[in-house]
């Protein structure tokens, strides 16, 4: 099961997806006074708006750890005696854009690539990006530690407007409005609690904003 993940690199800041310019507008300020101020608050805002989400906006390497199989050891077709790929599989319940490498940490605790022909992952579920990793043969050595597995991804969204790349893989502009909406907020509130003020939240705000970009957890 999974059991931690681990950041390596983040490909893009988070200014390229919510611009401090966009930012400004938002808030409607012209002074460069306050610019890195804003800054800072855009990045806490998409930070916090991947806390929500589960995953990283920003387009990332990820290192996800497991201490075992998802699934039951994988059953082998009768007929032509290949496996069958219904187990031994890790599952990804994230925006992942790519699975590039699966290690196992061997009995000396080394941490050991499998070979590519090792194991095989599932196609882009149709926008879900949940994926899984299906094992085609178990390591013969391997740790008595918790973390046993280590997959490594790219996940997350590439700034809007890049080009040549599948739409469906540009932050979206409900996503960035969200952001917006926590910039905005905490601009305006700069201490732990406000005084003398009724504050009702805002009907269709951020977190129906972000909600249609939870991940669809594969059965």
């Amino acid at each position: 099961m999974f059991v931690a993940r681990r950041y390596t690199a983040f490909a893009n800041p988070a200014t390229d997806y919510v611009s401090l310019s966009e930012a400004k507008q938002h808030l409607r300020v012209t002074s460069s006074s306050d610019d890195a101020y804003i800054t800072n608050l855009i990045s806490m805002a998409i930070e916090s708006c991947s806390a929500y989400l589960g995953y990283s906006i920003r387009k990332a390497t990820a290192r996800y750890a497991f201490d075992g199989f998802t699934g039951a050891p994988a059953m082998v077709n009768p007929i032509n005696g290949l496996n069958i790929p219904s187990g031994n599989y890790f599952r990804l319940n994230s925006r992942i854009l790519a699975i590039l490498k699966v290690y196992y940490l061997n009995s000396s605790q080394t941490l050991t690539e499998f070979d590519s022909n090792a194991w095989i992952a599932s196609t882009d579920p149709m926008g879900l990006f949940s994926r899984n990793v299906f094992i085609e043969s178990s390591p013969t050595s391997i740790t008595d530690d918790l973390i046993k597995y280590i997959i490594e991804v790219t996940e997350g969204f590439e700034p809007a407007g890049t080009a040549g790349v599948d739409p469906d893989k540009l932050c979206p502009a409900s996503i960035k409005h969200a952001a917006l909406l926590l910039v905005g907020q905490y601009y305006d509130n700069r201490q732990a609690i406000t005084v003398g003020v009724q504050n009702s939240p805002l009907n269709f705000g951020f977190q129906y904003l972000l909600d249609a970009y939870k991940i669809s957890v594969l059965s």
